[in-house]
């Protein structure tokens, strides 16, 4: 099991990371921030939102779940894309508009 130490990140930071992503074409996983705190929800890990918990500026991972996802930044420091790992699998995602606001 991997380690990590937590790092500090600021308000603006964590809240360019959030929307809706699209992993690998197949998984949608949404990114929420609430009180300087990131959380996931994916459908399959059931209704409550997993802390995410920042390694760095750009990734992140729970406690629940060997799951890791690290936020791509653009130049102007937006983020349009993501990398995770949930286990041994790689996946690429793709932040998308948000279909049910």
């Amino acid at each position: 099991m991997e380690t990590y130490t937590l790092a500090k990140v600021g308000p603006k930071t964590l809240k360019m990371s959030t929307g809706v992503y699209l992993f690998n074409g197949l998984f949608r996983m949404v990114v929420t921030l609430d009180n300087d705190q990131l959380y996931l929800q994916y459908a399959p890990w059931g209704d409550k939102p997993q802390k995410l918990f920042p390694a760095s500026e750009t990734q992140f991972f729970t406690t629940g779940a060997p799951f890791v996802i690290e936020f791509q930044r653009e130049a102007d420091g937006s983020v349009k894309k993501a990398k995770a790992r949930n286990g041994p699998e790689p996946l690429d995602g793709e932040k998308i508009p948000d279909a049910n606001p």
